[in-house]
């Protein structure tokens, strides 16, 4: 009876001791005051970076003065771990099943090019139509493969590979510039062609 006693003081003590280091570990992140303080490493893709974290940034800047960030806007795939990254936003599955992830939700993407362009070549009215089309795909930095486009043809969702003879990588804003210009059509976030879209 003693050795079971024993045993189990031994353990609760261990036990105050682990949860006495994640309380100073939480105390040291917060500071004294419980305010967050020190430094986060960021890394998103050009389309959040450019479209989206801005307008989440600000309040989160003012409401932690104490916290700065380190932000790495790139569509390449960081390794959080072995760069010293924090978080990371990215589009997909999570394959590292060591890491934690959450969904932020789902975007609309659509099909846009120019006006000028759309007047040379006529706007496409099916699939068909759509493959002799100047198509703009972009290459993923994961796989190094062409993106499919997401399209919905005959009440079903598919992954259509775009014939093209331009094909961009690294900068997925680039198809969106090319496409503006006239040189074809591409598909992106409707939150990254509003704009362009409003004004024509």
């Amino acid at each position: 009876m003693r050795l079971l006693l024993w045993v189990g003081n031994l353990y609760l003590e261990q036990m105050r001791h682990a949860f006495g280091l994640i309380a100073d570990a939480e105390r040291a992140i917060q500071g004294q005051d419980g305010e967050l303080r020190g430094k986060v490493r960021l890394s998103v893709p050009t389309t959040y970076g450019h479209y989206r974290l801005p307008a989440l940034l600000q309040p989160f800047m003012a409401r932690h003065p104490q916290v700065s960030i380190e932000l790495s806007i790139s569509n390449r795939n960081v390794d959080l771990v072995a760069e010293g990254y924090d978080m990371a936003i990215r589009l997909g599955e999570l394959a590292d099943s060591g890491l934690a992830a959450k969904r932020l939700g789902d975007e609309a993407v659509c099909l846009v090019a120019s006006p000028d362009y759309l007047k040379r070549a006529g706007t496409p009215q099916n699939l068909e139509q759509l493959g002799r089309h100047a198509c703009l795909p972009f290459i993923m930095p994961s796989s190094g493969r062409q993106a499919p486009w997401l399209l919905h043809v005959d009440g079903q969702d598919i992954d259509w590979l775009a014939p093209a003879r331009m094909l961009v990588s690294d900068d997925v804003l680039g198809v969106v510039s090319l496409a503006q210009q006239g040189l074809g059509i591409c598909q992106t976030y409707h939150f990254v062609a509003q704009e362009r879209l409003n004004s024509g």
